[in-house]
């Protein structure tokens, strides 16, 4: 806990990014104009067809802008990110957000309030439905691998599973726990399998409901782009065979997988972004591949446990 009165900590905000100038622009425009002034911002481009520092660099001269010599995607540009960053705390902004000016502050007051709180995380609101909330904290849910969205904004702090989107982490529990799995969560269940992680070691997330960010998430069907749709159900499974009972694993290939790839192999193809056939044969591809992935024992597990 840092003491009243001392000096604020450093923040550093990270930015994945890929293809989308103009969301990322506005992203950065809100985090300019925080009120909380120790910040350092790092944006990943995640081999963007046109390098985003080429376009953006005149516009935020103060912006670190790191470029992947080849798509990584989400986990492993965070990662990369994380490597660069000098803050105390790190905070995980996806491109398409808009922070309110106090929103970095409040986070990072939040962490400073406990040596046992790791994550802090906002109220994420639809951007285009400002007053609507799309997420306040997260729950377990009783099925095996799901987790609840809840919508409810409580009076005060309140505890949350995981945490999505935007969120701010102490540097050294990140650091302390390898950051995000990127062999296993390149996207996809990244943050709940930190989460558990998290749990393990006894640290906890919390809500600040005073914070606000507002997530620009169409309410039509989200495009999914094939190597995504690989990871969809894989990810999950991977998540069930890591963290809940062995038992818990075969209900949920006996009896709601099959429902799941049903909705899927509808759903996928006709929100694809790069082909509907090629799309589907990924999502089945993935999962085979959670079916058949030994998870308990990888070498990323083991060295998160020690």
């Amino acid at each position: 806990m840092r003491p009243s009165g001392g000096s604020q900590s450093r923040v550093s905000v990270v930015i994945p990014t890929r293809n989308r100038i103009d969301k990322l622009a506005r992203c950065l425009d809100s985090v300019c104009d925080s009120d909380y002034r120790q910040t350092e911002v790092i944006v990943v481009d995640d081999a963007s067809d046109r390098p985003v520092g080429d376009t953006l660099s005149s516009r935020f001269p103060n912006v670190n802008f790191i470029r992947n010599d080849h798509r990584r995607l989400l986990s492993c540009s965070r990662n990369a990110g994380a490597a660069a960053a000098s803050g105390e705390f790190l905070f995980f902004l996806d491109d398409d957000n808009v922070l309110a000016k106090d929103a970095i502050r409040l986070l990072a007051e939040t962490l400073d309030s406990s040596d046992r709180v790791a994550v802090s995380s906002p109220v994420i609101y639809y951007l285009g439905r400002p007053d609507v909330v799309w997420t306040s904290y997260i729950s377990r849910s009783p099925l095996p691998g799901f987790y609840a969205l809840h919508t409810d904004v409580p009076a005060s702090s309140a505890a949350t599973f995981s945490f999505h989107n935007s969120f701010m982490v102490k540097k050294r529990v990140f650091d302390e726990l390898h950051g995000f799995d990127c062999a296993e969560f390149p996207v996809r269940f990244a943050e709940v399998d930190f989460a558990h992680r998290l749990n393990s070691q006894g640290y906890v997330a919390v809500l600040n409901p005073h914070a606000k960010d507002w997530h620009d998430l169409g309410w039509a069907l989200a495009h999914v782009e094939s190597k995504r749709a690989y990871y969809t159900e894989r990810n999950r499974m991977i998540v069930i065979k890591r963290y809940y009972p062995r038992n818990a694993f075969r209900f949920y290939c006996c009896c709601l997988l099959p429902f799941l790839t049903a909705y899927y192999l509808l759903h996928h193809p006709l929100s694809s972004s790069d082909g509907r056939l090629k799309t589907a044969s990924s999502f089945l591809k993935g999962v085979v591949s959670g079916l058949t992935t030994d998870a308990r024992t990888s070498a990323f597990m083991e060295a998160s446990t020690h």
